[in-house]
């Protein structure tokens, strides 16, 4: 299986569903824009909750390229901090976990590749053991 996500540079946006910490259900919308350097790929994101006052959350990931299945990555999130993760392919999905620098935040995510041009992504944040949210959303390549 070849994936296209974070394999090949592009825009992605994404639109789906955000669930707080009390499984109420808001509708999001994204961006993530992938671009490659040699020893480091980077993805720019950003996921806006439309409220009636939208609150937007950002991050920027710097990957390290893969040469086997999996690969590691960090970010940096102004809300929780320094995140740092791991990427690993498993057949037609890739999954990503990842734990604060602190280690007060954690959460995973998997991204389903249904065409080159769209994932299925669904995810989860904790505070320790509590639920921050979960999100449900399609990725689409638009360049």
């Amino acid at each position: 299986m070849k994936h296209t996500f974070l394999f090949l540079e592009g825009t992605w946006l994404a639109k789906g569903n955000y669930f707080d910490p009390n499984n109420n259900i808001i509708l999001v919308e994204g961006k993530s824009v992938i671009t490659h350097r040699k020893r480091l790929w980077l993805i720019e994101s950003y996921m806006k909750l439309l409220l009636d006052n939208p609150i937007e959350f950002h991050n920027k990931y710097e990957i390290t390229p893969f040469n086997k299945e999996h690969t590691g990555w960090q970010s940096y999130n102004p809300d929780l901090g320094t995140l740092i993760g791991k990427f690993m392919i498993i057949e037609n999905t890739i999954i990503s976990t990842y734990v604060s620098q602190n280690g007060e935040y954690s959460g995973s995510e998997c991204l389903v590749k249904t065409s080159d041009a769209i994932y299925k992504a669904k995810g989860y944040a904790l505070k320790g053991d509590e639920k921050l949210s979960s999100w449900s959303v399609d990725l689409i390549k638009v360049e």
